[in-house]
């Protein structure tokens, strides 16, 4: 890897609870007591600036193998093209990371495993692109699933006559997760999996990413991503020890679901975010009544196909000792050029605001290229495929540094996740107690004192001498 993975030092430090400042207290704003989520809402639009996504054309003839099925998805599903290429992309990956793994830049073999984020407003079409891409690997559980519980009822019933458990658990995507579901699903089922979901806000909000389980589960996923290692222990639970497993992700959520998960230090200092490729295209234009059936498409039928095909195939139990996708001479030159030019935008010129994601952006590239090269049957990446590659990761880097321009000022992200902590606790919370219960990003007591101040300018909060509460909240109205 290009960097390395560290963890936040968050000393407690105590300091005297700060006093509110009577100027700000004038100043703001008489908020509307508003439900709960309407509430966190608000506070959202108020601290983080707007990202309505990036026109940045989509590179659909990079898609390579899937790029006639994604174009025909876009026009007949009237979806953005980045919608459809991100939906198609990710079911790719989730067929092969079990079949191959690819030769990186750095001379390792690395999973061919994806982790894309697609961001767009409700009714921009998540799920038509979303079905179609999964539509055979759905079709593939409602057939093996029904058999699979048959099987294992049976064994159940015969256990005590000796007779074999049947084979691994066949399903290959969820909607949602948590570290010990997925522990568990590895442990049961088949050694590639993948977390789909269009309503990714179910994840990025709930219990896996609380801030109880954040950094578990960033780390856990950080983890899988490089290198396939799943490791739990639990008492009362065993262990799971799990080498050669592959899981790929397509989250799809609307800007509001996000919250402060982009600005979230933890987040950021362990590397989770830059392992995603993003996709944020500007909103939809009206669209016009034209019935469209997937099935009707020659290109997605033919994609269809190569997914059966995949899908047939016997799945290893450690995905490690696969095929490597090699890079052929003028690939590994092309990718080589791309990374001097990651290295030094990321590290000296206009990418510096987003290093982290630039300097992953090369191993991102040998990703693409593999998926590509795998799902079209082949087991070298020439240059065309390695052009591929790196022009679908700068996309995504061009989204990255637009979805979080303006965003290096960590105060607003640690101001809204004290805001929501504070909404949670209803009533007064004192002062001196943030840095110790509080959210993990405020346990210093000066990152506290700069999160009050935001608040408190915005009105979002009263103060009562050491404690504070959360205003503009109506509790009872959820």
């Amino acid at each position: 890897m290009l960097e390395a993975v560290t963890f936040p030092a968050h000393a407690v430090v105590e300091q005297p609870a700060p006093v509110a400042n009577s100027a700000n207290a004038a100043n703001a704003p008489a908020l509307e007591p508003l439900p709960v989520t309407e509430a966190l809402t608000r506070a959202r639009a108020l601290l983080l600036p707007e990202h309505d996504g990036t026109d940045a054309l989509y590179p659909i003839e990079a898609l390579g193998p899937l790029a006639e099925a994604a174009q025909d998805l876009a026009e007949g599903a009237q979806v953005s093209p980045a919608m459809a290429g991100q939906s198609l992309l990710a079911a790719a990956a989730l067929l092969v990371q079990g079949l191959a793994n690819v030769r990186t830049l750095a001379g390792h073999a690395a999973p061919l495993s994806l982790y894309c984020l697609t961001i767009a407003n409700s009714g921009d079409g998540k799920d038509s692109a979303d079905r179609p891409a999964l539509q055979p690997v759905h079709d593939w559980q409602r057939e093996h699933g029904p058999r699979y519980e048959q099987e294992m009822a049976e064994y159940r019933r015969n256990a005590k006559k000796g007779e074999p458990p049947p084979g691994p658990a066949p399903y290959r995507i969820a909607a949602d997760m948590t570290i010990e579901g997925l522990r568990r699903s590895f442990a049961e089922g088949i050694a590639a999996q993948g977390l789909f979901s269009t309503e990714a806000g179910a994840v990025i909000a709930g219990h896996a990413m609380s801030d109880d389980h954040r950094i578990k589960t960033a780390a856990n996923l950080c983890a899988l991503w490089d290198r396939g290692h799943l490791s739990v222990v639990r008492a009362g639970g065993g262990r799971t020890e799990r080498y050669g497993v592959r899981l790929s992700a397509h989250l799809l959520l609307q800007p509001a679901a996000l919250g402060d998960a982009l600005t979230d230090e933890t987040l950021r200092d362990i590397g989770f975010w830059p392992r995603f490729l993003l996709a944020w295209p500007a909103p939809l234009p009206p669209r016009r009544f034209s019935p469209w059936r997937a099935e009707d498409s020659a290109a997605i039928r033919r994609y269809w196909a190569d997914c059966q095909r995949l899908l047939d195939l016997p799945l290893p139990t450690d995905c490690d000792g696969t095929t490597v996708i090699e890079l052929a001479p003028a690939a590994q030159q092309r990718l080589a050029a791309f990374f001097e030019t990651m290295e030094h935008e990321g590290r000296l010129g206009g990418l510096r605001e987003v290093q982290p994601f630039a300097l992953r952006a090369t191993e991102q590239a040998c990703r693409i290229a593999g998926v590509l090269a795998r799902f079209a049957g082949r087991d070298t990446i020439d240059d065309e495929l390695a052009a591929c590659g790196a022009q679908l990761a700068a996309h995504s880097l061009d989204n990255w540094q637009a979805a979080l321009a303006g965003r290096a000022d960590p105060a607003p992200g640690w101001a809204l996740s004290l805001y929501r902590w504070l909404v949670e606790r209803v009533g007064w919370v004192a002062i001196k107690d943030i840095p110790r219960i509080g959210p993990n990003a405020l346990r210093r007591a000066d990152r506290r004192d700069t999160a009050l101040d935001r608040l408190e300018a915005l009105g979002l909060v009263e103060f009562d001498g050491p404690h504070v509460k959360a205003v503009g909240v109506d509790h009872a109205r959820r």
